[in-house]
């Protein structure tokens, strides 16, 4: 828990009961959780939260890196927790039983420079999701 604070911290988010809340959540189920999947299991802790602000809280853990958000093939969007908060990678996610691996890897550089090359256009970005069946599923 004290990493994923930390993570809160450094992006200058406010340590609240509602993200800490969010945050056991995660910590408490491995596999990806839609927003409505965390407002329904977070409900009865705290009556008074709204669907709004789990969207929200979501967004920002996002933005933050503490989870990972992928998009399932009922086109819903899901969420995971980031093991590795604090250094850029990437995730595989099972398409099977929705299991979340790291993927300690990024060839972000050698495509970035293959665009200013053969497009002369410059990339500042990028988003990869990565999905097939994990080691138990295949």
């Amino acid at each position: 828990m004290q990493s994923y604070i930390q993570v809160l911290k450094d992006n200058r988010l406010k340590i609240t009961l509602r993200r800490k809340a969010v945050i056991d959540i995660f910590m408490k189920y491995s596999a990806h959780l839609s927003p409505y999947d965390v407002y329904t299991k977070l409900k009865k802790k705290l009556p008074i939260l709204g669907l709004p602000t789990v969207y929200r809280i979501l967004s920002e853990f996002k933005n933050a890196g503490i989870l990972v958000q992928s998009l399932s093939d009922d086109r819903q969007l899901r969420y995971a927790l980031c093991t590795l908060p604090h250094q850029h990678h990437h995730h595989f996610t099972c398409r099977k039983c929705s299991k979340v691996e790291e993927v300690d890897f990024c060839n972000f550089k050698a495509v970035s420079q293959f665009i200013e090359n053969k497009l002369n256009a410059k990339a500042e970005t990028h988003q990869l999701q990565i999905e097939g069946l994990c080691s138990r599923c295949k």
